[in-house]
Order: structure tokens, then C-alpha cells, then sequence
């Protein structure tokens, strides 16, 4: 598995994509809006698309801690994750959310956390 990007929860979501792209020079690569969560992503870029932030902005949020924004989680991507999650349980871990499909279909995504309570994201894109 590789580590793809690393997410944070934020208040201010324009504030926030500034700050990326004006200090870190990271660039927009997908902005999408999820009404079921009535949430917005934001995926930044670095410019050798080796890593991503991603921003996550709730309609409703809930409260912050005595910080404007929080970090979310870290997300790695998987060839298989069945085959990762079978291994992952075997060892003894046991998961936030096991394998699910994305509304879209468009990936398969389970939840994790470390042994410091750090959210964890797992990620397999589908070929569709």
C-alpha cells in the first residue's frame, strides 16, 4: 500500500484552499459535493501529484476543537482490499467500517484506526 493523501476537516473551506495553494503552491484537482453527507471535498495537489490534501467541509458542522481546522484521517491505496482487509482482521485489528462501496461505485473503502486512535482510510479504485 502507498499513502495517497491525508485529509482535514476545516471551517473556512475557502481560507483554506488559499492557504494550500498561495504558501504550498498545491493545486485544485477535484472539488466534488456529496449530498448524501451534505458534505464538500476538496482534493489539492502537489505539483508532482505524488500526495494529495484533502479538505472536507460539512454543511453542518460540528464543533472543532479550539483550532480551525482538525486532521482527519490518512488514506492508502490498495490493489486489492479484500485481500488487505483479510490480513488486517487476521492480525487482530478490527475495523471502523469494513469494505464498503462508494455511491458511485467507483471505489472500495474501509476505516481503521492505529493503536493512537488515528483514523485510518483504506482505498481501492475501481476499473470501470
Amino acid at each position: 500500500m502507498k499513502l495517497i493523501h491525508s485529509a482535514i476537516r476545516t471551517s473556512d473551506l475557502n481560507k483554506s484552499i488559499n492557504f494550500y495553494v498561495k504558501v504550498f503552491g498545491f493545486e485544485i484537482r477535484e472539488k466534488r459535493y456529496i449530498e448524501a453527507h451534505k458534505t464538500t471535498l476538496v482534493f489539492l495537489k502537489d505539483a508532482a501529484a505524488n500526495f494529495e490534501i484533502e479538505l472536507i467541509a460539512d454543511d453542518n458542522p460540528k464543533p472543532l476543537p479550539d483550532c480551525e481546522n482538525s486532521f482527519a484521517h490518512l488514506a492508502f491505496q490498495t490493489d486489492n482490499i479484500d485481500e488487505d482487509a483479510k490480513k488486517i482482521k487476521d492480525s487482530g485489528i478490527n475495523f471502523l467500517r469494513e469494505p464498503f462501496y462508494s455511491l458511485d461505485k467507483s471505489m472500495k473503502i474501509a476505516f481503521l484506526n492505529d493503536p493512537n486512535g488515528i483514523m485510518i482510510e483504506i482505498i481501492e479504485y475501481l476499473k470501470k
